[in-house]
């Protein structure tokens, strides 16, 4: 029996954020809030995945913008890389 991949994420995503809304109905006390929408059910559960995506996302373009340098390190020239360069065939 083989899962799909995608379907695996899915439960997982969907299984967290459950488990992340039974922790948030008994840790989060829901008299007192911070600001306007902030006592809503489950308002934490989403700050979190969106702020986590948000971070991933950053990540990635920071690293593909700024850390991933393609320069020869002879010449110092920007050298573009080519699909199936660097394997045996």
């Amino acid at each position: 029996m083989k899962i799909d991949p995608r379907l695996a994420t899915a439960l997982v995503i969907v299984v967290g954020i459950g488990l992340s809304a039974l922790a948030e109905l008994y840790l989060v006390d829901h008299k007192e809030f911070l600001f306007e929408g902030s006592d809503l059910l489950l308002f934490w559960v989403g700050f979190g995945f969106v702020g986590c995506v948000a971070i991933v996302v950053l990540s990635k373009w920071v690293g593909h913008a700024f850390l991933m340098k393609h320069n020869d390190p002879y010449t110092g020239e920007h050298v573009e890389a080519e699909p199936g360069e660097g394997s045996d065939g």
